[in-house]
């Protein structure tokens, strides 16, 4: 690389270009801290979060403990890694990348509600979520008339040859699966200068984490949950039928429509099981998210489904009792050595008095064992270690609540703004002259009259004679001493 042209930018997800830093050759110390030759304001971002070491000829980032992880291509890191100019980094929330050229960079232009992509076919509607994978807008199928989901790649990743690879392998797999409690996936399209992008099914609802948050003391009780799992015991094992492993299960990730049924969506880093190291699996790629990795997931060893069973087991513990098993401090070691505490335990030291039942705890930790020998053999197996006995678990029940992430975004805008009036508008301004009948309104019409002749003779009559009412008791003897004159016939 040459110093002399090169330039170090951080980016939001969105692809606001937040700073820029001139490069020379050394090493840089990048968090929130002061401290750090790269300071970086973000709450996702650990006070020394990594380290750049750039050479003449090489580029190098390692994690220094960070709390959120750093990843390169979705792939979290551990030691020193090499990268390449235009290769996202991301560091929590945000995206550094080194770009090999002398211009001020300037975000690209965001998408905004009423843009049409894919030749015009797709119209905007709505942003829905983002992460660091894409960002999923809410989107009319013009030639269908019918709502769909659109996940692009956020700009500073448009250009990135992996992420791209990610983006089709993403379809390669999830067309494959067909399942009601799976979201399908319809097709990738990449057009001549558009951002490539998925569409797949729209989900009128929300998902679990925000569900969550929405819930008293900011967990689920497990009869909220029970009958949610079933159907996620159901998604997982046709899954890992069609020899899919999902790999990155979490709250986030498992979407509840408006009817109470569950969805499992993301599928963007799923691996095959039957996939070899030469062909499409790499030993040592340890995608997904960090606290509700398994042990052997994250030390990159080939994909099971028993990483998937795991995977539940922690985002079960995370929605009972509000934090995943492992939530703080070096991650990776506790969740290679350390043994999770009691649900019940953990309960008790958040002080939450949710009742889980002792059969359901069990089986949790069963799913959360170190050695994937120990943990239930096979979603099938883990539901019915949910459900024991003969009669079948019960149906998920609807949502208990409406809460804004689950009003529909597909309401007519005319009803949304009529409804908006109704509840935020004053009541209407009335006069009491309006609120009388026409009687009162004669009468009072009528007392103005007259007080108003009664003034005008008050002014007259001191205009003119110098004393109030002169006028008119000069009128009134005028009446009184008139006499009727006879005419002759």
């Amino acid at each position: 690389m040459n110093p002399e042209t090169s330039r170090l930018i951080l980016q939001r997800q969105s692809g606001e270009v937040i700073a820029q830093y001139p490069l020379a050759l050394g090493e840089y110390s990048v968090g929130r801290s002061s401290e750090n030759s790269i300071q970086v304001e973000s709450d996702y971002v650990s006070r020394h979060h990594a380290k750049l070491t750039i050479n003449q000829d090489k580029m190098f980032v390692e994690d220094v403990g960070s709390s959120h992880g750093t990843h390169i291509n979705g792939t979290i890191i551990q030691g020193p890694t090499h990268f390449t100019i235009d290769q996202a980094i991301q560091l929590g929330d945000l995206f550094l990348t080194v770009q090999n050229k002398t211009e001020q960079v300037t975000a690209p232009r965001l998408y905004i509600p009423g843009d049409m992509i894919g030749d015009g076919r797709y119209t905007l509607k709505q942003e829905i979520g983002r992460g660091g994978g894409g960002v999923v807008w809410m989107a009319q199928d013009e030639h269908l008339q019918q709502a769909i989901a659109v996940k692009r790649l956020p700009p500073e990743l448009a250009n990135d040859p992996v992420a791209l690879s990610d983006l089709v392998g993403e379809v390669q797999k999830a067309r494959l699966l067909s399942h009601p409690h799976i979201i399908r996936i319809h097709d990738y399209i990449k057009l001549t200068n558009e951002l490539p992008f998925v569409t797949m099914e729209f989900v009128d609802g929300s998902d679990m984490g925000t569900l969550r948050n929405h819930q008293k003391d900011g967990h689920f009780t497990w009869e909220r949950v029970e009958g949610l799992v079933v159907q996620m015991c159901e998604a997982l094992q046709y899954a890992h039928e069609q020899q899919i492993i999902h790999r990155d299960l979490k709250p986030a990730n498992i979407m509840i429509t408006r009817e109470g049924s569950l969805k499992l969506a993301d599928f963007g880093i799923a691996a095959s099981v039957s996939d070899k190291e030469t062909d499409g699996f790499m030993e040592g790629d340890s995608s997904g998210t960090m606290v509700y990795m398994s042990p052997q997931q994250m030390r990159g060893i080939h994909p099971r489904p028993a990483d998937d069973i795991y995977a539940l087991g922690a985002t079960l513990y995370d929605l009972l009792t509000t934090h995943p098993p492992f939530y703080a401090g070096d991650i990776y070691q506790q969740v290679q050595n350390t043994l999770p505490t009691p649900l019940s335990q953990r309960l008790q030291e958040f002080n939450l008095g949710n009742d889980v039942p002792p059969h359901v705890e069990e089986t949790i930790m069963q799913c959360l064992a170190k050695d994937p020998e120990e943990r239930p053999k096979s979603a099938k197996d883990l539901a019915e270690l949910f459900h024991p006995g003969t009669e079948p678990p019960p149906p998920p029940p609807p949502p208990p609540e409406i809460i804004p992430e689950m009003e529909s975004v597909l309401a007519e805008p005319l009803e949304q703004t009529q409804q908006f009036l109704e509840k935020n508008l004053p009541s209407p301004v009335t006069t009491w002259w309006q609120r009388q009948n026409n009687r009162k309104r004669e009468l009072t019409l009528a007392g103005v009259i007259i007080i108003g002749l009664i003034f005008a003779e008050m002014a007259f009559s001191k205009i003119k004679d110098g004393k109030f009412f002169h006028t008119l008791k000069h009128s009134s003897h005028f009446i009184v001493h008139f006499r009727p004159i006879n005419l002759p016939n």
